[in-house]
């Protein structure tokens, strides 16, 4: 027998390396450090793979942790699909698809919003201090009222108009031409927009028969008649001469109404203005308001011409020279017209300084008027206008009998300025009545060629007619019409500044006075023109306080602070 070698006590029998068991797996750690046994078939071999990877996997950060401390020599494998799933890739990918959602999202609703606000203009909110890109509620009836095809004709290039290359240089804000006509459009399917380049297109204002036309021009058609809105009818601009300051109205939305009505009307009244005498007063202003009002307004030389037989009423504006017999009996004829089935009238318009006037003097008294030469002074200054002793506010509707609006209300500062006042000779003589339509407070007195200090301290307060009517009736086949004789005091009451000036109600009481001489008496015709003021000042700011304002704030301040906001986002979004 052989002797079997021993082991000393305490010692371990060396563990000779032996082939793992079929099937056996190799711990992970050992696995990483055993040598790669090629001896094996190749089906184990890829199954020992797929263990190996399956293991690493699986294993946790801390083990992670210290196998690389065990072994710092060896760099982690990255395989694509590791690299993929990543938290800081998938963040990353997250941001950049939410990034690029949101910029389309932002395009998209741009282009959204664009094209809505092409179809519907009344999307567009009016930010405009004097809501000046507005409709009234006024020129909106107007506008749902047009039964007719009517095309608004603006004259200029779009791209001009839209882009306020029209009288820019005049502060005028014109794209509110094209601002307003798409929002009538839309509100009624009668009416349709277009433009007209007249440098490409001369030959329109020879087909449509005016002469005047130039860029800028609104022409408002229908079939029956077309108006043409001239640049003042749009816009004006007002100097004050004790401030130089420039202040620019407009009128556009109110203008547009107007003409659309005018077109639209079935029948508009003719008011004639005589001319022959060195009128004192241009009547350019009245006549734009009665137009507005959807009246006809003609002129001819009543020396010369015959009253147009049309007219409803012939108006004599503060004529300096005496009319000749042959004259004022065309003037009575034209008031016994019995051909006119219509009230007709007669206004006459006077001013203090005016040379006496013999023949018209005699005419109306024959009317149970009478105007003395003289002017109408206020002496309680809340009762004036411009702290101008004779620029005095009046009462209207002062008879009752006589009603020129639906409510009979008085009109809201009607001034009368330099007023001559009016003696009404007689109540009722001879089938003629006579009437006080307007006068002034029981605090105002006159003053005359032949006053003195003493005088006008001691002068004698009462109320004053400033606008008388004188009306007889007229029978025709079974109706009555009124022949109307209509004396005014004051003809500055008419003029420019005064009578299309939103701080009086001139305009209104004018526009319903006519109404009422050429028996139009339904007020929904037409519509009250009124300036709007577009570069008020509505904020108080010193020169430093405003180079502040605009430099340090806009220019630095904020985008300093935009660039900051800017350089944190970076740095947040660059650890992520």
């Amino acid at each position: 027998m052989s002797e079997e070698k021993k082991t000393p006590q305490g010692a371990e029998k060396p563990i000779e390396p032996s082939a793992p068991a079929e099937g056996a797996q190799l711990p992970a750690q050992e696995a990483e450090t055993a040598p790669k046994a090629e001896w094996l078939p190749e089906e184990q071999t890829a199954e020992a793979a797929v263990a190996e990877d399956a293991a690493e996997n699986e294993a946790e950060p801390e083990e992670d942790s210290l196998s690389a401390e065990r072994e710092p020599n060896k760099s982690p494998r990255h395989t694509f699909g590791s690299v993929l799933s990543s938290q800081k890739l998938r963040r990353r990918g997250i941001s950049t698809v939410f990034t690029a959602v949101f910029l389309a999202a932002v395009i998209l609703l741009n282009v959204v919003v664009s094209m809505l606000s092409s179809r519907f203009p009344s999307i567009n909110l009016d930010l405009s201090a004097q809501k000046t890109n507005s409709l009234t509620q006024d020129a909106l009836k107007v506008v749902d009222a047009v039964k007719l095809p009517t095309t608004i004709t603006i004259l200029g290039p779009e791209t001009d108009v839209r882009d306020n290359v029209l009288y820019s240089g005049y502060g005028f804000n014109y794209s509110q031409v094209a601002v307003l006509s798409d929002k009538i459009k839309e509100r009624n399917s009668n009416i349709t927009v277009k433009y007209v380049d007249l440098d490409k297109n001369p030959t329109y204002a020879s087909e449509l028969g005016e002469t005047n036309l130039t860029a800028g021009c609104v022409v408002v058609s229908t079939e029956k008649r077309h108006r043409v809105l001239q640049i003042t009818d749009l816009f004006s601009q007002q100097t004050d001469y004790t401030t130089g300051a420039a202040s620019t109205y407009s009128m556009v939305g109110t203008a547009l109404a107007s003409a659309i009505s005018q077109v639209n009307s079935e029948k508009l009244p003719v008011i004639a203005f005589a001319t022959g005498h060195e009128e004192i007063y241009d009547t350019t202003a009245l006549q734009s308001v009665l137009k507005n009002a959807s009246f006809e307004t003609v002129s001819f030389n009543i020396l010369t011409q015959e009253i147009p037989a049309n007219a409803q009423m012939v108006m004599l504006a503060s004529p300096a020279t005496d009319y000749t017999p042959q004259e004022l009996k065309k003037l009575d004829a034209f008031l016994e017209n019995s051909k006119l089935a219509a009230d007709r009238s007669l206004l006459i318009t006077f001013y203090p300084s005016q040379e006496a006037l013999p023949n018209l003097s005699s005419f109306l008294k024959e009317w149970g008027i009478e105007v003395p030469r003289a002017v109408v002074v206020e002496r309680d200054q809340s009762r004036v206008a411009q702290s101008d002793a004779s620029f005095i506010l009046t009462k209207t509707n002062v008879d009752s009998t006589i009603t020129l609006n639906s409510d009979s209300t008085q009109y809201d500062n009607v001034v009368m300025p330099q007023s001559s006042p009016i003696n009404l000779l007689f109540t009722s003589r001879g089938g003629v009545t006579t009437h006080a339509l307007a006068q002034s407070y029981d605090t105002s007195y006159l003053v005359d060629s032949g006053s003195t200090e003493e005088s006008v301290k001691n002068a004698k307060q009462q109320a004053y007619t400033t606008v008388a009517l004188a009306q007889k009736n007229l029978s025709l086949d079974g109706t009555v019409y009124k022949q109307n004789v209509i004396v005014a005091g004051s003809s500055p009451m008419f003029a420019e500044g005064v009578i299309n000036a939103s701080a009086y109600g001139n305009g209104k009481y004018v526009t319903d006075l006519a109404r009422y001489a050429t028996g139009e008496t339904d007020s929904n015709t037409g519509i009250l023109v009124m300036p709007v003021q577009t570069n008020q000042v509505d904020i108080n700011l010193s020169q430093a306080a405003s180079v502040i304002l605009g430099f340090g704030v806009f220019t630095v301040l904020i985008p300093l602070c935009v660039l900051a906001a800017g350089f944190v986002v970076f740095l947040k979004r660059r650890h992520l």
